[in-house]
């Protein structure tokens, strides 16, 4: 094994450059020498007659960036063949490992290859394939090749500016708070299991809670909902802030539990909201919603936003002619009261045929891997802003009623944060501000799953 030491990995390119290049990276940072075609980036030697050698003499495994791309590309064919013959020459039926990025046709000489999956997760393909490398016994090393893998990421790098940059992130800090959380009961020994349906459409937050429920709301915005079939009792209130500061220990819930129980009545309380702006709701694999503008719910022109120096315009749903699709920015969001109470609002895209109806999972799941695939940060940062100012009409917070009389009231616009040094700015990849969503290949982010961005668009700047 020794004598064979390296990992070679067989890719398109330049279609896999990025993936190659993260998966390089992180293999040779974890101690394994790395080959792969992308290392000609570097000039200098003959890398072509190099990375031949290596695979026909160093490489132990060859990892194949298998997609409908790369399997037919003749220099990945031509890698396989060796790969192949050399599988042959040393007597390991396993020599091939294919790394499954999307659905793909295998060749002929892998067919019989069991593959990893990284097509929903490039994190946890990794930690499979390491799972793979390690039984396989494939050896690591601290001879310094994770310079090279490092300075070829550095290639396009750019250098930091001494000066300060403000950084936006997407944290809303909560405000306000409601007055108080009430604990309610049903009169009379009436179950749980009874009132639950009737629970599950009330107008107003709640979470079930032992043989009740709590809830912001005062008894009497319940009253007419709950009826005389299930008349409550209130067993108690307490303030809001000490209930997620200190919990409420009289009635056996910690100071944990109470920050749970709060966050998931302000989320309810954020999606009411959505919902009174005619926002539409999908379910991601999470459970959680993402609320979306949809057909005729917002402009499909460019929204304008300006909070004090924050401003710009952007796009929030539009239409891609090359892909015959309509696309929609939304968000989901989490509330936490830790470090300071806030809710963290993740952007969303959601692909319709129609401006209504999204589309299946599996093809909702490639576009978002595909459609958006060279946006910026700056970008995403934007259509949060525009979103926010649409949904706001423009105010300085944003209100998400708990009763009648109540709510929580985050601020606007997100918070930001003081960075002492700053990046120069990349303009390469946008797209005309006058002509904006029709080349969306020009201009989701970074993927985010672990490394995958798809389902769900999840990073804080």
């Amino acid at each position: 094994m020794t004598k064979r030491p390296a990992v070679f990995i067989s890719h398109a390119n330049p279609e896999d450059n990025r993936f190659t290049l993260w998966l390089g990276a992180k293999l040779a940072s974890l101690g394994y020498e790395v080959w792969a075609d992308i290392m000609r980036l570097r000039g200098g030697d003959d890398w072509q007659r190099k990375l031949e050698a290596a695979l026909r003499e160093r490489a132990c495994k060859v990892l194949l960036v298998a997609n409908p791309v790369s399997v037919e590309k003749q220099g990945v064919r031509n890698e396989v063949q060796i790969a192949s013959d050399v599988a042959k020459e040393i007597k390991d039926n396993e020599f091939i490992i294919p790394l499954r990025l999307d659905k793909f046709n295998a060749p002929f000489l892998i067919a019989h290859a069991q593959y990893i999956d990284f097509s929903k997760s490039w994190s946890r393909g990794l930690v499979e394939l390491i799972e793979v490398l390690d039984g396989h016994k494939v050896p690591r090393t601290t001879d310094g090749a994770t310079e090279i893998w490092r300075d070829i990421q550095l290639i396009h790098a750019r250098d930091l500016i001494e000066e300060p940059e403000t950084l936006i992130s997407n944290w809303l800090s909560i405000e306000s708070f409601p007055e108080a959380v009430r604990l309610y009961d049903f009169k009379g020994g009436i179950s749980i299991g009874r009132a639950q349906t009737t629970m599950a459409t009330a107008p107003w937050p709640l979470v079930e809670y032992k043989r009740g429920f709590l809830s912001f709301a005062p008894i009497h915005d319940l009253h007419d909902h709950f009826g005389l079939e299930l008349p409550l009792l209130l067993l108690g209130e307490k303030s809001t802030k000490k209930f997620v500061e200190e919990g409420w220990i009289e009635h056996g819930v910690e100071f944990w539990s109470a920050r749970n129980y709060f966050a998931d009545l302000a989320r309810q309380a954020m999606d009411r909201m959505f919902q009174s702006r005619q926002l539409s709701f999908f379910e991601l694999a999470n459970k959680s919603l993402a609320w979306w503008v949809s057909g005729d719910a917002a402009p499909t022109s460019m929204v304008s936003f300006k909070w004090g120096e924050i401003s710009g315009r952007r796009q929030i749903q539009g239409a891609s002619v090359k892909r015959g699709v309509q696309w929609h920015y939304g968000v989901s969001t989490r509330i936490q009261v830790f470090p300071i109470a806030h809710a963290r609002v993740i952007g969303r895209l959601i692909f319709t045929l129609d401006g209504v109806t999204p589309l299946d999972a599996a093809r909702m799941h490639r576009l978002r891997r595909s459609f958006a695939k060279a946006w910026r940060n700056a970008r995403w940062r934007d259509m949060l802003l525009a979103f926010l100012w649409w949904v706001s009409d423009g105010k300085s917070e944003l209100l998400a009623l708990t009763s009648s009389d109540d709510g929580i009231t985050f601020r606007l616009p997100p918070m930001t944060f003081a960075s002492t040094v700053s990046l120069p700015e990349d303009t390469s990849d946008e797209t005309d501000d006058d002509d904006p969503g029709e080349d969306e290949d020009a201009d989701p982010a970074e993927d985010i799953e672990g490394d995958d961005f798809p389902e769900e668009l999840d990073g804080d700047k």
